[in-house]
């Protein structure tokens, strides 16, 4: 899958904006990030509550690969 990123910035902020939701901790994504990426397809919202889509899992991965290979 490509990255819909553009740049590993762009990928990490996402990476740690599902960290956030998978803690139950989604109050801490940015509303402008979360609205970004509920319009490329990653998150979903539903009211209050913020979720991960098939897609944001497979970019979630890639960002997690280069958060954690970068040094």
């Amino acid at each position: 899958m490509a990255h819909v990123f553009e740049s590993a910035a762009d990928r990490i902020a996402f990476s740690e904006a599902v960290d956030f939701i998978d803690q139950g901790r989604a109050q801490l994504v940015p509303a402008e990030l979360a609205e970004d990426c509920i319009r490329r397809g990653l998150l979903t919202r539903e009211g209050s509550t913020l979720a991960v889509t098939d897609k944001g899992r497979e970019q979630h991965k890639i960002a997690q690969r280069e958060r954690f290979s970068d040094g």
